[in-house]
C-alpha cells in the first residue's frame, strides 16, 4: 500500500523555526490547515499542532471546520472564506466557528442568525488591500465603522488582510498593502475601534517581512517547508513510499509511456511503480502568466526546454515517459533493485490524493 510518510522530528524543527521569529509570549500564530492541512492530513496534523502548543487554527471551507469539530477539536477555528447564506452561517455559529466578515451583507446575515439563536460569536474583519478577492476596501473606513458600531451579537476580535505578491523578490506592492492596512487600523483607532488581533502575513510574508508581523500571522505552507520566495532553515516534509511491482529489461529503440513519449537510447533496466497522477505523482501547479514580461519570460524558458533533458526526477530515479494514472516507470539501470523492494522519494504533500495513507513517525 502506498503511503505518505511525515517525519515528526522534521515537523517539530519547522515549528521551532517558525516560533523563533517572534516573541511567543505576546504573539499569536494562526495555523492554517486548509487543503487537508497542505496535504499533511487535517485531523492528524491539527492534533499534532495542539500537542505542540497551538490553539488557533484557520480553514478555507465549512467542511474543513466541521471535520475538526467532529473530531473533537475544541480550539479556536477561523473560517477564512466569508459567507452570506443563512443556512451556512447558521452551521458556523452553532459550531462556534470564528467568522470572516467582509461586507455589510455578511455582517447582517451573521448578526440576524446570532439574534435568532440567542448567541454571540467571534469574527475577524477582512480588508482588501489589493488582492481583489474578499474584504472591505482599505479606504472604506465608514463601512467598517458602521458594522462594528451596530454589532450586538458579534465580537470583532480581529482584523486582517492578505499579501498578493509576497513571493516576489520586489517588495514594492507588499509595502503598499501593509501601508494601506495599517493606515486603516490607525484611522479606526482614532474612532475608538481597536482589535485584539491584527494580521496580514502569510508564511512567505512572515519570513520576509519581520517589520510587518503585527501581533498575529497565518502560517500554512511553512510547516511543510514549502514557503516559496524565502530563505529559511525549514525542512521539506513528505516522503512517498511505494513498492516495485515489476522489473524489466528494455532494448534500444523501444518506446515507454503514452504517446511513445520516451524512446530507449540503450539497453536499460526499468521498474514499474504502482502509483501515478491519480495519487498526485508528477502533479504541479499550472504556471499562469498574464503580464507581458511574465509571458516573455515563460516563452524564453520554453525555448530553453527544447535543448534540455527535463525528465522528472523522483528521488534518485529518473522517470521514463509520461506518468500514467496508476503507473510510473523509473530507470534502475546499474542498481540492484528487484520486485517488491521499497522505493522512497520526496513529494509535495498538498498534491497527494487524500486516499493515500498519511503515516506520522
Amino acid at each position: 500500500m502506498n503511503e505518505l510518510i511525515i517525519e515528526k522530528k522534521d515537523l517539530i524543527h519547522n515549528i521551532n523555526e517558525i516560533k523563533s521569529k517572534v516573541n511567543m509570549d505576546n504573539y499569536t500564530l494562526i495555523a492554517v490547515v486548509k487543503g487537508n492541512a497542505y496535504g499533511l492530513g487535517i485531523v492528524e496534523f491539527t492534533k499534532f499542532l495542539i500537542e505542540n502548543g497551538f490553539n488557533f487554527f484557520a480553514v478555507a471551507s465549512i467542511d474543513e471546520a466541521l471535520i475538526l469539530r467532529k473530531n473533537k477539536v475544541s480550539e479556536k477555528i477561523l473560517l477564512l472564506t466569508p459567507y452570506s447564506e443563512e443556512e451556512k452561517v447558521k452551521l458556523l455559529v452553532e459550531n462556534d466557528i470564528i467568522l470572516t466578515i467582509d461586507s455589510k451583507e455578511s455582517f447582517i446575515t451573521a448578526e440576524n442568525i446570532c439574534k435568532k439563536l440567542n448567541k454571540k460569536i467571534s469574527a475577524h474583519i477582512k480588508i482588501d488591500t489589493g488582492f481583489s478577492r474578499y474584504g472591505f476596501s482599505y479606504n472604506d473606513i465608514d463601512g467598517v465603522k458602521e458594522i462594528v458600531k451596530n454589532s450586538k451579537n458579534i465580537i470583532f476580535d480581529g482584523i486582517y488582510s492578505h499579501f498578493s505578491n509576497s513571493l516576489a523578490s520586489d517588495s514594492t506592492f507588499s509595502n503598499i498593502q501593509f501601508s494601506r492596512f495599517t493606515n486603516l487600523i490607525d484611522k479606526l483607532k482614532e474612532n475608538n475601534i481597536e482589535f485584539k488581533l491584527r494580521h496580514i502575513c502569510n508564511s512567505s510574508g512572515f519570513f520576509k517581512y519581520p517589520n510587518m508581523h503585527l501581533n498575529a500571522a497565518r502560517i500554512g505552507s511553512a510547516f511543510t517547508g514549502n514557503a516559496v520566495g524565502i530563505k529559511s532553515n525549514l525542512k521539506k516534509i513528505g516522503i512517498f513510499h511505494t513498492k516495485i511491482t515489476k522489473v524489466r529489461i528494455v532494448n534500444k529503440g523501444n518506446f515507454i509511456g503514452y504517446a511513445n513519449s520516451y524512446r530507449v537510447k540503450r539497453k536499460m533496466k526499468i521498474a514499474i511503480l504502482p502509483t501515478g497522477y491519480y495519487e498526485g505523482i508528477g502533479i504541479s501547479l499550472i504556471e499562469q502568466r498574464y503580464r507581458f514580461l511574465s509571458k516573455a519570460k515563460k516563452a524564453l524558458y520554453s525555448i530553453k526546454d527544447i535543448f534540455t533533458d527535463n525528465s522528472l526526477i523522483l528521488g534518485e530515479f529518473k522517470v521514463l515517459g509520461q506518468i500514467g494514472m496508476h503507473d510510473v516507470v523509473i530507470d534502475i539501470t546499474g542498481k540492484d533493485y528487484k520486485e517488491n523492494d521499497d522505493i522512497y522519494f520526496y513529494v509535495r504533500p498538498v498534491f497527494i490524493e487524500t486516499s493515500v495513507k498519511r503515516t506520522y513517525r
